[in-house]
């Protein structure tokens, strides 16, 4: 079982969702702008970031306001009771200062809340009290009491430093057997199979050695310490992510990146451990890969988190580390919101509320206008500059699409493109504006000769989007399989920006089938990072090209929702999430971190989808955020 700190978002990814009560969708007057979009996988981020929606109780994932069924479900096992000890086997060098950080840590959990150390709220054992409430869904007595244990040092490396997970679970055993959680923390030159790929760290159980007639099993955890290897992966928000919003790093409350870090994890798959100690226990999900009481919210920390952005958090006026939690000996801690099943929502230790909306309760209140397109009353025509080798088949799917944007007649059956895209004219009336965006299929340009090479910085992109008309348009730029792009596939699947006089708008997206399909066609291909269940059958039978179709329709909606950078969106203006971005991974009702929703399945092909086009055609579209409800609206 997995923790993947999701960044994104987007991470981030991937890595979704703003929460705050000023979250006002910011305005902001800039003579070019760029807007990056990252797949769901950054779901990864986000997954990382991205796996963020779901967590939030009150956020509907269709167009009708419904409750929220339980999101985790108890699988009737056995949950950790009694007293249980927590064993430490430290493999590898750690400084003494570095085993004290987690010690602490461990300590702090059952921490008595009259302790004189502890006379500042709040603190890590509030935190872990919501653990309790599982127990009192599942009708238990909640006598679980954490201790803290023995501390094996294994500085020598008797393993090596490159771990299978059989040999996690051969250190874990060093531990004892009965009534113990043994947590193996490798440190940061210690390689682990899936470290940094898939997981920051796991927890589950082995057979425990003892002798005896009976068998039994017991409980273990994993956490690596990612500062050398990926910090910004299993460390964020104290370091950068690779994908996703490059927001500045916040200082760690220890001063120790990669050991707070390792807190988050270890505190994560503490939550795991107690209440899916067997695999049967409370998890959402497949069990391999599950959704667990701290993996369901990854990426938020306190009230207004958003991917990128870990929330309103504590600052300590000394240091300028942030934090969330206070511990044993003066500690301070960053800890994981945790899913709270007594109202649906998350619960972090800073703030404890039920989920807020996307924007405040009164949306139309802080709405910013949209600016007006020159001559906005005019049709605006979406111009195609196709850069390197397509088939014309697969140039077909694209051009079908955005002719089914622009039908004038809703196609049977429904749901169809177009009304997916009606949901466009909210924005409009939220300002009072009349929607008297028309969009049609322009010219389509073919550049089959490379004539600016394979790789393209962002300057050579809008030197191609100029190719297409220059009279109310939105030129896109499509680059074939084999051409790289500046920032495609580490921190971007598509952008969407203007010219330096804002009178040309234009899109970039990349096929991504040969370079990164599991960030950027996701969930037609599985992901590098999070959950990894079985891909989707691609409508059109091409994962490049459906993922295309899906990285264009977010950054279109992007574009005529804030197509100068001063329109609708939240968050930095240089990784700003708009009216689809706000959504990743989000696909039909019932969408959670690695699942992209309850849709329909095409019984000919097997394909999944959610709207149909002209020509027969199927996609599959991203939710969008729908600014009349503060929800994510999907079709399925």
């Amino acid at each position: 079982m997995n923790t993947v700190l999701l960044v994104f978002i987007y991470t981030l990814f991937h890595p979704s969702i703003p929460t705050t009560q000023t979250s006002n969708l910011s305005q902001l007057n800039n003579n070019k702008k760029m807007a990056s979009f990252t797949t769901p996988t950054i779901l990864k981020i986000f997954l990382i970031i991205s796996l963020f929606q779901i967590c939030l109780g009150v956020r509907k994932l269709s167009e009708v306001v419904e409750e929220q069924p339980q999101l985790l479900k108890y699988h009737n096992g056995p949950l950790l009771s009694g007293p249980i000890t927590v064993n430490l086997i430290w493999y590898g060098k750690f400084k003494p200062s570095e085993r004290a950080i987690i010690s602490d840590f461990v300590t702090s959990l059952s921490s008595n809340p009259s302790s004189p150390s502890l006379k500042t709220q709040p603190t890590v054992a509030q935190w872990w009290r919501t653990t309790e409430k599982y127990y009192h869904l599942a009708s238990k007595k909640s006598s679980l009491s954490l201790s803290l244990g023995k501390q094996i040092l294994d500085e020598h490396y008797s393993l090596g430093k490159s771990l299978k997970k059989k040999q996690i679970v051969e250190l874990a055993s060093k531990g004892d057997q009965k009534y113990a959680v043994n947590v193996v923390l490798t440190a940061s030159d210690v390689a682990v199979e899936g470290f940094c790929m898939s997981r920051c760290g796991t927890h589950g159980s082995a057979l425990s050695s003892t002798k005896g007639k009976r068998s039994s099993k017991f409980a273990y955890i994993w956490v690596g310490n990612a500062q050398t290897q990926c910090p910004g992966q299993c460390a964020w928000p104290f370091h950068q992510p690779i994908y996703g919003p490059q927001s500045p790093p916040l200082i760690a409350p220890n001063n120790n990146v990669g050991v707070d870090g390792m807190v988050i994890n270890l505190a994560s798959l503490f939550a795991g451990t107690v209440t899916n100690p067997f695999g049967n226990g409370y998890y959402q999900g497949p069990a391999e890969a599950p959704l667990e009481a701290s993996s369901a919210c990854p990426g938020i920390y306190g009230k207004g988190a958003y991917p990128g952005y870990a929330g309103n958090l504590l600052v300590d006026p000394s240091t300028g580390a942030s934090y969330n939690a206070h511990g044993e000996n003066g500690r301070k801690y960053l800890l994981p919101a945790l899913y709270d099943p007594a109202t649906s929502s998350f619960s972090w230790v800073h703030f404890n509320a039920e989920a807020r909306r996307l924007v405040g309760s009164n949306p139309a209140a802080i709405a910013v206008p949209i600016p007006q397109w020159p001559s906005s009353n005019w049709q605006h025509l979406v111009n195609l500059i196709w850069y390197g080798n397509f088939k014309p088949s697969q140039r077909a799917i694209l051009s079908d699409f955005i002719n089914s944007l622009a039908s004038s007649k809703f196609v049977s059956p429904q749901p169809s493109v177009a009304t997916w895209w009606k949901a466009m004219d909210k924005y409009y009336h939220l300002t009072n504006k009349s929607s008297s965006l028309v969009i049609s299929l322009g010219s389509q340009i073919l550049d089959e000769s490379y004539s600016l090479g394979k790789s393209l910085t962002n300057e050579q992109i809008l030197q191609l989007a100029s190719k297409g008309s220059q009279r109310n348009p939105i030129n896109v730029v499509l680059t074939s399989a084999d051409v790289a792009v500046e920032g495609f596939c580490s921190s971007r699947c598509g952008t969407h920006g203007s010219d330096s006089g804002s009178k040309l708008a234009y899109i970039w997206v990349g096929n991504s089938e040969t370079q990164c399909p599991g960030q950027c066609a996701w969930p037609f291909h599985q992901p590098i990072y999070g959950p990894q269940n079985p891909p989707l059958v691609a409508p059109n039978n091409d994962v490049g090209l459906d993922g295309m179709v899906i990285n264009l329709a977010t950054l279109l909606v992007g574009t005529v929702t804030n197509p100068f950078g001063n329109g609708y969106y939240q968050g930095p203006k240089e990784a700003p999430l708009e009216a689809a971005s706000a959504c990743p991974g989000i696909y039909g009702k019932g969408a959670y971190p690695g699942y992209a929703g309850d849709l329909p399945v095409d019984a000919t092909t097997g394909a999944s989808y959610n709207a149909h086009g002209v020509n027969g055609r199927k996609y599959l579209l991203p939710a969008l955020f729908d600014p009349s409800t503060s929800t994510c609206a999907t079709l399925a």
